[in-house]
């Protein structure tokens, strides 16, 4: 169905940084939107960053003649120097959009690589809806290859679709703060992300519950592909443990005891799994095939149903899945029940504390 034609929204793009090396690489795939220049700008919010290189990024990129409007401000400038060692990143976004005069903000990272069609491809759910107050849509890595990078990806597509689908049934339970769009005037209304601003994590949840709460039915799922942000994923297993642990511990943080029900309910899930794997590995073991049926249909079914949302899901962002990936879903299945039945232990046991986030060591509850 034909669009109908309808005037753009002016948008801020704002993003919270902090020691991001390819920066101008972002900045230059935000400059090149297909998307009135006179209706977009950009608002970079300096987090205290200390890396000598990336500040030198920084002031090239302040420097430079962008054809749209660009500001950068420093936090340091704002906030007293206690906070240098402080998770920032909703004082930095707030700070932002308050810099901000636009309809709408559209929140990405500083790692991102944004397609030419990305915010057209947003607004044009606001141009369905006219009452939309906030769009969501999905990720995709920039790079290919290794094995942490796929399992990563194939994760983030089963993600990405429990993103979508849920948010259809009703109860949203996530988004992705690299690729959301809202409404300037419903960020206000909300009071953003207070009270949680010194936490360190989960500021996409805490927008997309408060939103959820005052306007159910305002909210969209962008499934175009042009909508689809790349950014950097993990390529190594410390990284991808620390993206992880911090993404668990918004679970601490949660704004909504639905979806933090919902998130002990998927832990408890994948504890299931893993007493299921057990039962059938000291089965095997003792060659008794007594209670090995019932527990390979129940792995099975979370297989299948993880199957389902990771094949839709890369189809939607267009990440290639090939036919050894299909062959090879029980092994990525025991691989991910393992992880993360370890993983939501030691958030448990740590309270959501003790792991690296930009050069910080998070020792604060979220």
């Amino acid at each position: 169905m034909k669009d109908k034609p309808f005037k753009l929204p002016t948008i801020d793009i704002v993003l919270s940084v902090r020691n991001e090396l390819l920066l101008e690489r972002t900045i230059d795939s935000l400059a090149q939107q297909d998307y009135p220049a006179d209706h977009l700008g950009v608002i970079i919010v300096d987090d205290f960053t200390n890396d000598e290189r990336s500040l030198s990024v920084l002031n090239q990129i302040e420097q430079k003649e962008w054809p749209i409007a660009l500001q950068i401000i420093r936090l340091h400038h704002k906030l007293s120097a206690s906070y240098a060692n402080l998770p920032n990143k909703k004082r930095a976004l707030t700070l932002g959009a308050k810099a901000s005069k636009a309809s709408f903000l559209a929140f990405t990272d500083g790692d991102c690589i944004a397609q030419p069609g990305w915010l057209k491809s947003l607004t044009r759910e606001i141009n369905r809806n006219n009452q939309c107050k906030m769009v969501l849509a999905g990720i995709k890595p920039i790079d290919q290859g290794g094995f942490v990078r796929h399992f990563a990806m194939m994760e983030q597509a089963a993600l990405t679709m429990l993103s979508g689908t849920s948010l259809m049934a009703g109860l949203p339970l996530m988004a992705n703060g690299a690729n959301l769009l809202i409404s300037r005037q419903v960020f206000e209304e909300i009071k953003a992300y207070y009270p949680w601003e010194g936490k360190p994590s989960g500021d996409d949840i805490i927008l997309l519950r408060k939103v959820h709460g005052k306007y159910p039915n305002d909210i969209a799922f962008c499934f175009h592909p042009n909508a689809i942000m790349k950014t950097q994923f993990p390529s190594n297993l410390p990284t991808f443990w620390n993206q992880r642990r911090r993404w668990a511990s918004k679970t601490f943080t949660m704004p909504s005891k639905q979806i933090t029900a919902v998130m002990m309910l998927m832990f408890f899930t994948q504890l299931f799994v893993a007493l299921f794997l057990g039962v059938i590995g000291i089965s095997l073991y003792n060659q008794d095939l007594k209670y090995v049926g019932i527990t390979c249909i129940g792995v099975f079914i979370k297989t299948l149903v993880d199957g389902i949302l990771i094949f839709y899901g890369a189809k939607y962002v267009q990440y290639p899945l090939k036919f050894i990936d299909i062959l090879l879903m029980p092994f990525f299945q025991v691989i991910n029940v393992l992880y993360n039945l370890v993983l939501g232990l030691q958030s448990i046991v740590s309270n959501g504390k003790g792991y690296l986030w930009k050069g910080r060591r998070v020792n604060t509850k979220p």
